[in-house]
């Protein structure tokens, strides 16, 4: 027997009924399934996705792999199926679609000469790797201090190697900015290698370690073709000063500070360069729920499963970043999955999909753009959703909000239709500053919905806004809002409801 379910109208709503201020209809089959979305529910699954034993659930790595099996698991629980063979051949189980990365870590050029082996964070420091070959340097050009550089010094012709001794520069972090300035210079003069000798690397290697330290991602699909050559750019080499005298044939560096700018130095060592790379396999995975008179129309709803792994033994946990918005998908796909069930399945597909690699680059969801499993001239839409479970500074004391971003760049039905959800549904206060085209902080290029974008097809991102534990340790469960993830989840279910209702899909009416 069919119990009796109670339909939970959000206090918002609730407030505009009252106030007679609605005037289209509310869809009781939409409310009834809307209240199986349940702050117990979105708690129980990130408690478990968001703990220390999925590692952070960094890309390709062990702890993304759990995520993934947790995943799909909870789908086929909810009853949903796999995806056929016919239909997408490329899937794994049904559910996942596996992409290939090549992951490269910085600390593959070591400097070796006939007296030492200097190595990344020991004797030697940089930020990136220009060379993908050895290079033997035989000469440098010293041209003093870094301090004093001007970008009108001139070298001798044809000189690629140049030595700089860093005296007066910061020891910490803020060297960074007469350092880039060199690398400008360097670049203009179109140099091989620039060795700068630092006095004491310490302090500057402890704070960098973090920047430097981490894996950069690639699909290994865009590497193809990619053709080998000697440089890709200047290299900038940090040298401790207590071991710099290993690059030169003769002489001491000590003696070499008291010479003209330009003088001609012989050296003897070669950059070695070891590219550390491999290729890892990651996966979005996949749950699509059928539609039924408009099946060949899709409706797609992302978020980014995947976060930052762990460093130096600490957990990256990513509750808000972005295990909010995958918790959100696990409801928002059991909703349709219980409608579906019971007869009142959506008339288009929906494809619900936890993406991955989206802190790598966007990587998950640019692969499934070039190889959409479904036809992306059929994707109505792209619903995405990235960090949704917290607060800002901006809205420390105001009224329950969400910022939505992208809604009207491509379609302004799109953009009617959630805020026509959001009046009738939840009633949640729609903040639009990030939607600007001149926002500084360019979020709309920034998360998995833009892969949509670029393709042509209409989409939204849900964002709560940045707080102190971005990317930090302290994103963890104990500080997420339920109530507010709750309702930011309802918003994005009763827009989808729509989209894969109306009689018409939302149409692209701008460029």
């Amino acid at each position: 027997m069919l119990m009796a379910r109670v339909i939970r109208i959000p206090l918002g709503c609730m407030a505009m009924l009252l106030a007679g201020t609605i005037t289209a209809q509310l869809d009781s089959v939409a409310l009834n399934y809307a209240a199986s979305i349940t702050e117990e529910d979105l708690r129980t699954h990130l408690t478990i996705l968001a703990s220390d034993d999925y590692q952070g659930r960094d890309t390709g790595k062990e702890g993304q792999k759990m995520a993934a099996a947790y995943l799909r698991q909870a789908f086929e629980r909810m009853g949903i199926p796999p995806i056929p063979p016919h239909q997408a051949p490329d899937l794994v189980d049904g559910y996942f679609q596996p992409f290939e990365l090549i992951e490269e870590r910085i600390g593959g050029l070591d400097v070796v000469s006939h007296k030492d082996t200097l190595t990344f964070l020991n004797e030697l420091f940089y930020f990136n790797e220009q060379l993908v070959e050895d290079l033997p340097v035989s000469a440098l050009t010293y041209m003093g201090k870094v301090k004093d550089l001007t970008a009108s010094t001139k070298v001798a012709a044809g000189a690629k190697a140049f030595l700089f001794s860093g005296a007066g520069l910061p020891a910490d972090i803020s060297a960074m900015v007469p350092l880039r300035l060199t690398m400008d210079w360097a670049r203009k003069v179109e140099a091989q290698v620039v060795v700068v000798v630092m006095d004491d690397l310490s302090v500057l290697m402890r704070e960098m370690k973090h920047a430097v330290g981490g894996a950069r991602m690639r699909l290994a699909e865009q590497a193809k073709g990619e053709v080998k050559i000697k440089m890709q750019g200047t290299q900038l080499l940090l040298v401790d000063r207590d071991h710099v005298d290993a690059l030169l044939a003769k002489g001491r560096f000590s003696k070499l500070q008291r010479a003209k700018a330009g003088k001609k130095v012989p050296a003897a060592f070669t950059v070695r360069s070891r590219p550390q790379q491999q290729r890892v396999v990651s996966e979005n995975v996949l749950a699509f729920i059928e539609g039924t008179d408009r099946k060949e129309e899709v409706v797609v709803i992302t978020a980014h499963y995947d976060h930052v792994g762990v460093e130096d033994g600490v957990v990256f946990n990513g509750a808000d970043d972005d295990g909010s918005g995958t918790v959100a998908l696990l409801e928002i796909a059991q909703a349709f999955a219980k409608a579906k069930a019971a007869g009142h399945g959506p008339r288009r597909s929906v494809l619900v999909m936890p993406v991955s690699g989206e802190e790598k680059g966007l990587l998950g969801s640019r692969h499934y753009s070039e190889n959409p499993v479904f036809p992306l001239e059929n994707t109505v839409a792209d619903l995405n959703i990235d960090m949704i479970g917290r607060f800002d500074s901006v809205h420390a004391t105001s009224a329950p909000y969400v910022y939505v971003i992208g809604s009207d760049r491509l379609s302004t039905e799109l953009h009617a239709v959630n805020e026509e959800a959001n009046r009738l549904y939840v009633g949640l206060d729609l903040d639009y500053t990030f939607n600007a085209p001149d926002d500084p902080n360019r979020f709309y290029y920034r998360s998995d919905h833009y892969n949509f974008v670029r393709k042509g097809v209409p989409s939204i991102f849900y964002f709560s806004g940045v707080h102190e534990d971005y990317h930090q340790p302290g994103d963890d469960v104990e500080k997420i809002r339920f109530d507010l993830l709750r309702q930011r989840t309802l918003l994005v279910f009763h827009t989808a409801w729509s989209l894969a209702n109306r009689e018409g899909r939302v149409t692209v009416d701008k460029p």
